[in-house]
């Protein structure tokens, strides 16, 4: 009887490299983790996840949650760009209280570089509001977020979105329609780039 070879048991993970994810250069290229991969192009279109308050050393904006995609590998490093924000579950459900009307709104929007993004913003109402002026608060959200997307490129509008600009331009247009508490982008996607 022969006896069976042993087959050999590679250890994957020695053959992985580790790459630094670096952060976009709107938060200085700061380095925040790390990704393995046999091959830099398995690193490549990875999304990963970073606090806001972690990026910009701000704790105002630890409910903030910042989507990030590496673009590509340069040496040990792994580039990133922003694709998308979102805010913290926890933090919206302390947003939302009873006996408040909750005026949600999601729109697809073009910036001025042609690049569409899906945006969601909800605002919060300081009493119940009756149908007409629910309808009026959303309409009013809708427009502003329109408007600001077609004045700016991409990048820049979303660090509008995430720094709470578009939200305080959104405030302002829909208070004198009705009592309002807060206004918040809860998230915002990259759907479709230019086509270069």
């Amino acid at each position: 009887m022969v006896a069976k070879k042993k087959k050999k048991t590679v250890d994957k993970w020695k053959r992985k490299r580790w790459f630094k994810i670096v952060a976009p250069k709107l938060f200085n290229e700061l380095v925040i983790g790390e990704t393995p991969a046999e091959k830099e192009t398995q690193a490549a279109n990875r999304v990963v996840e970073a606090n806001l308050a972690d990026l910009t050393g701000e704790r105002k904006f630890r409910h903030v949650i910042v989507r990030l995609r590496i673009t590509n590998i340069v040496n040990d490093k792994a580039i990133t760009r922003i694709i998308g924000c979102r805010v913290d579950n926890s933090y919206l459900k302390r947003m939302v209280r009873r006996r408040r009307t909750k005026v949600e709104n999601i729109i697809v929007v073009e910036t001025a570089d042609k690049t569409k993004v899906k945006v969601s913003a909800v605002t919060i109402c300081g009493t119940r509001v009756e149908k007409a002026k629910e309808k009026a608060v959303r309409k009013a959200m809708g427009e502003v977020i329109s408007a600001e997307a077609k004045k700016a490129k991409f990048d820049i509008f979303m660090q509008q979105l995430m720094f709470g600009n578009i939200s305080n331009k959104m405030f302002n247009s829909v208070k004198n329609i009705a009592p309002i508490q807060r206004v918040e982008i809860i998230k915002a996607n990259l759907l479709e780039e230019a086509k270069r």
